[in-house]
């Protein structure tokens, strides 16, 4: 029967450690602690699918590196001990009495968090966020001088009169055509175009600055 621990977090030593393939055909790695419990980290899951935190975790908690190795497991379990590990413990009410179980074994301290992956996920939502916060799309936002504000276009209620577009359409169009991505020269094309300034512009306006790049009337 495991030892009674009281609920909590514990930063512990392992005593030995195995992998197994338990009757469900999950394959489980079964850790033992300093504490007196034990605890088990998935590494393949019961439908086969393989659990990429798990394996990571086991290799960090027994500070093995590279390529996942199955031979490395056909040690004795206690050479497996010593390896410090973080275990969170809860206590069950079982039918006569309550005893301690391991909800989760994690690396010490938590996982190292990975570089964000900017640039793709701006790629994906680029043109969401800035609409969201309004103002020049972000290529030409970097030649703005500081502590510029700019706010996006009141909503109007009248329909517009001829075609329409976005900010970021006339953009991408700009940019087509050739265009550095210079916010002052941004800013001439759009007063060009729609005889007003940027931030007055109204979904009309930007079908009138989309029609002068189609036809090429703004250079």
């Amino acid at each position: 029967m495991s030892a009674k621990v009281e609920a909590g977090t514990y930063q512990c030593k392992t005593t030995a450690a195995t992998i197994y393939e338990a009757p469900s055909g999950a394959v489980m790695c079964r850790i033992g602690l300093d504490i007196g419990l034990t605890g088990g980290i998935c590494l393949i899951q019961k439908d086969g699918t393989l659990s990429e935190r798990g394996f990571k975790n086991v290799q960090a908690i027994m500070g093995l590196t590279g390529p996942w190795d199955w031979a490395a497991w056909s040690r004795e379990p206690e050479e497996f001990a010593g390896h410090d590990i973080e275990a969170v413990v809860e206590v069950i009410q079982g039918e006569k009495s309550e005893f301690s179980s391991v909800k989760y074994l994690n690396v010490p301290g938590g996982a190292k968090m990975e570089k964000a992956d900017a640039k793709s996920l701006a790629t994906k939502y680029g043109a969401k966020t800035r609409a969201l916060f309004g103002g020049v799309p972000a290529s030409a936002a970097s030649g703005l001088k500081t502590g510029s504000q700019i706010k996006p276009p009141p909503p109007k209620a009248k329909a517009p009169a001829g075609p329409v577009s976005t900010m970021e359409a006339c953009w991408d169009k700009w940019l087509e055509a050739g265009n550095d991505g210079d916010p002052d020269k941004w800013y001439a094309g759009v007063k060009k175009a729609t005889g007003k300034e940027q931030n007055d512009c109204q979904p009309e306006d930007w079908g009138k600055m989309m029609a002068g790049l189609t036809d090429n009337l703004l250079f």
